[in-house]
């Protein structure tokens, strides 16, 4: 990692959904954003991160396992949980890695961008109503939700079979 805003960004785009899968292993939050945040200290120690193929995968990977851990140590951790065979040991075939790669990807758009696209996809409101509530026109709406999911078009391509492997699942 040569620059300090690269991790800036790395960490505010992961930090909420990792945090958010923790909590799903742990039940503890404040423990689960320990866990994250002692994740990404590691990162910036080791500075290795430039040498990883997916950084979604490693993370996710690695907030599962430190996660697990955290309720083996505390004892927490009481029925055994069997040994998954290898391809389903994974990350991308855990339930909630969709929802982490989608939740990192939103977090990573541009500021009024992200804000747009979670006002109209996440509380449901129309182009005409975020325009009056941000002061803007309706095109400015149009652009900035087009803006938006270009972005994540290009950032969740990589995934595209686990999402629709995801949707097949739940359909």
């Amino acid at each position: 990692m040569e620059r300090i805003a690269d991790f800036r960004k790395l960490f505010e785009c992961h930090f909420i959904p990792l945090v958010k899968y923790s909590y799903t292993i742990t039940k503890d939050k404040e423990q689960s954003k320990d866990i994250v945040q002692n994740f990404f200290a590691n990162v910036w120690k080791d500075q290795r991160i430039d040498h990883i193929e997916s950084f979604e995968v490693f993370a996710f990977h690695a907030i599962k396992n430190k996660s697990i851990t955290y309720l083996r140590d505390t004892k927490r951790f009481v029925r055994v949980v069997p040994e998954l065979p290898v391809n389903q040991n994974d990350p991308i075939h855990d339930q909630h890695f969709p929802k982490y790669l989608l939740e990192s990807a939103i977090l990573g758009l541009p500021d009024k961008c992200r804000e747009v696209f979670i006002l109209s996809k996440q509380d449901g409101l129309t182009y005409e109503e975020i325009a009056e509530t941000l002061n803007v026109s309706v095109k400015t709406v149009e652009k900035h939700i087009s803006t938006g999911l270009q972005k994540l078009k290009e950032k969740l391509a990589p995934h595209k079979v686990l999402f629709l492997e995801s949707v097949n699942k739940n359909s």
